[in-house]
């Protein structure tokens, strides 16, 4: 059995869209579709809304970590570049710390001999504000997703680039009304990104363990 965990905050539960429609759930469906007949998978989504990845960290070892996923996939940002006044004006993790949390959660995965991690970027989202720095929300998510980009490439993970994907569209194309969270057309989106760079890693292990086994086994 192969098991995959999505792991993230708000964005990966698909907050405000039924079950059925979440991105999650269709890349399960498109996985088990595909690879079904050949192997057994398993998918789960951990997740807690308006975390970030200091909250991520805290919860690494009790649901990630103890639950050995072959594959895990990480989504965070947007609430981490997140200002608030009450944060004296500053985001709610600074980039450098964003940074630095999403290499530990590497780390430690890797510690636990966790190997396939598929970062994922996030999609834009509809607010129409400035933030305290004097950019919008997505103007400030960008930057973090920037980041992903350069952490999923230094450290060797694989990467899903949901920002790229959705570049042609408006973001009020892919949110609900909350302005935030993707709607059913941004959740399909994200699967059809999502749900090939899993394919991929998925085919490099099944290869890999049928190349572990002896001989007589594969006959």
């Amino acid at each position: 059995m192969y098991k995959t965990i999505f792991f993230g905050d708000s964005f990966t539960n698909c907050n405000g869209l039924p079950h059925s429609d979440t991105w999650p759930t269709i890349v399960r469906d498109t996985l088990n579709k595909q690879f079904g007949s050949r192997v057994n998978l398993k998918f789960e989504t951990s997740v807690a809304t308006q975390e970030n990845t200091r909250g991520a960290l805290e919860r690494l070892q009790r649901d990630i970590l103890f639950a050995e996923p072959n594959i895990l996939t990480v989504q965070y940002g947007t609430n981490d570049s997140t200002y608030l006044m009450s944060n004296r004006g500053a985001p709610l993790v600074s980039q450098d710390t964003f940074r630095f949390n999403l290499l530990e959660l590497v780390n430690k995965c890797r510690l636990f001999n966790i190997q396939r991690l598929i970062f994922i970027t996030n999609h834009p989202v509809a607010l129409d504000r400035y933030d305290i720095n004097g950019l919008t929300p997505n103007e400030n998510t960008r930057l973090y997703d920037e980041i992903i980009r350069e952490v999923a490439s230094t450290s060797a993970c694989h990467l899903a680039d949901v920002r790229k994907a959705m570049e042609n569209y408006k973001p009020k194309e892919l949110c609900l009304d909350d302005q935030i969270h993707v709607n059913k057309f941004g959740a399909k989106v994200y699967a059809e990104t999502i749900a090939p760079v899993i394919a991929m890693v998925l085919e490099g292990l099944i290869d890999f363990e049928n190349q572990q086994l002896p001989v007589s086994a594969k006959c």
